[in-house]
């Protein structure tokens, strides 16, 4: 079984910075390295320190304010410190991708790739 992978950018105070991303269902947030998160020079949340459960138990980690755009489509997030850089299901969610499995890949739902998605029925 293979790992999925997403590319996308993150803006900062320095510029907008190139990623690739680890596609990781089981997280919520988008996960950066702490060294990127400083660098980009991201703006914490006020009182934006949260509980995460992780494999290892629970850890605490302050969030952040972070926009940018992954495979194209525009975001607006939440990111915290994480060992790897990674997307977690809400943006996913949010943005109307959903992860194919055979391809390793992710995959807008109907819509026209600029974050609106309708829902088709």
């Amino acid at each position: 079984m293979g790992d999925t992978y997403a590319r996308g950018s993150v803006n900062g105070r320095t510029g907008a910075w190139e990623f690739v991303f680890f596609v990781d269902t089981g997280a919520t947030w988008i996960g950066l390295l702490e060294t990127d998160i400083i660098a980009l020079g991201l703006e914490e949340v006020p009182n934006g320190v949260i509980e995460i459960e992780t494999g290892n138990g629970s850890i605490t980690r302050q969030t952040y304010f972070a926009t940018g755009a992954l495979e194209g489509v525009a975001f607006a997030d939440t990111a915290v410190p994480a060992p790897r850089r990674m997307v977690g299901y809400k943006l996913l969610q949010e943005l109307g991708f959903v992860v194919n499995l055979v391809d390793e890949r992710i995959e807008l739902l109907i819509g026209d790739n600029a974050g609106h998605h309708h829902r088709g029925g």
